[in-house]
């Protein structure tokens, strides 16, 4: 569809691949600059030391946060152990050391004793919300941050590989909403030992997979092309309301349907957005059509 400028609406996904050093944030502005949109979000932040899968949603398709912030993550992450830093990463000040540094065996039994729900505290260099202000905002302004446990799954961890005697690298599937700066922090108290990420890279976020994510670099040669339908990334059955229905869905008009949970509603075969059903009658939670 086009404005009444003649400029084709956007709406669509990014699956982009974030370079490390830049901002969840930063990467968002990047893509409004070079797709020239203004509705431009991100479902689920990524650290700036981090790299990966970053799911970009592009229009009305940024309205689908919800659907798909909350899905499971998968990590490739670096441990470093004998000491620690303030932001509990590489990019932070070294606050900490100790010589005291674990076996891989016990740091294999750590996080195996980890995988399942678990309460989490999040990093104080964190996106999180403390009295109307980012965390990482008061912790930089030299304030304390006091944040209270999150519930959090770890539904796997492989050992990948032990690059030096004090480093572990481990695949880490996990919850929307897990830090993984928290989780070398705990593997490391449980052994004894002080630990810092060093590296992370985001590999897969629900149906994104990092084996097809695009770059920055890309995208300014593909732009609105690297768009990925929103009726393509839903995992949810598929609703198509009967022709004869047609005219009262595009003016809003009751619809009678029985459909169970949150699905994807189609009329004449054009996808109009999230529904659901409402005692008894069609309601459209996310409407993304063009």
């Amino acid at each position: 569809m086009r404005s009444r400028f003649g400029r084709r609406k956007l709406n669509g996904l990014i699956n982009l691949y974030k370079p490390t050093g830049m901002s969840s944030a930063q990467a968002v502005s990047r893509v409004k600059r070079i797709l020239d949109e203004k509705t431009v979000g991100h479902m689920g932040t990524l650290d700036p030391m981090a790299e990966g899968v970053l799911v970009i949603g592009v229009g009305k398709s940024a309205r689908l946060f919800d659907y798909i912030c909350g899905r499971k993550k998968t990590y490739l992450a670096k441990f470093k152990f004998g000491q620690t830093t303030d932001t509990l990463d590489a990019l932070g000040t070294v606050t900490e050391t100790t010589k005291d540094i674990p076996s891989v065996d016990a740091v294999l039994h750590a996080m195996q004793s980890l995988i399942g729900d678990s309460e989490q505290i999040p990093p104080a260099y964190s996106a999180k919300h403390v009295n109307g202000k980012r965390a990482y905002e008061t912790a930089r302004n030299g304030g304390t941050v006091e944040l209270k446990p999150v519930r959090i799954t770890v539904y796997g961890a492989e050992l990948v590989c032990q690059p030096k005697t004090d480093e572990t690298v481990f695949e880490i599937t996990c919850s929307a909403g897990t830090y993984i700066r928290s989780i070398c922090r705990d593997v490391a108290k449980m052994c004894g030992s002080l630990g810092t990420l060093t590296y992370l890279r985001r590999t897969r976020s629900g149906m994104f997979d990092v084996k097809e994510s695009i770059s920055l670099e890309a995208l300014e040669i593909k732009k609105h092309s690297a768009l990925i339908l929103p009726e393509n990334v839903l995992d949810m059955p598929r609703y198509d309301v009967p022709d004869e229905f047609y005219d009262d869905l595009l003016h809003g008009r009751k619809i009678e349907c029985d459909m169970n949970g949150d699905f994807k509603v189609y009329g004449n075969g054009t996808f109009f957005g999230v529904g659901c059903s409402s005692d008894g009658i069609l309601k459209i939670k996310t409407y993304l059509k063009d």
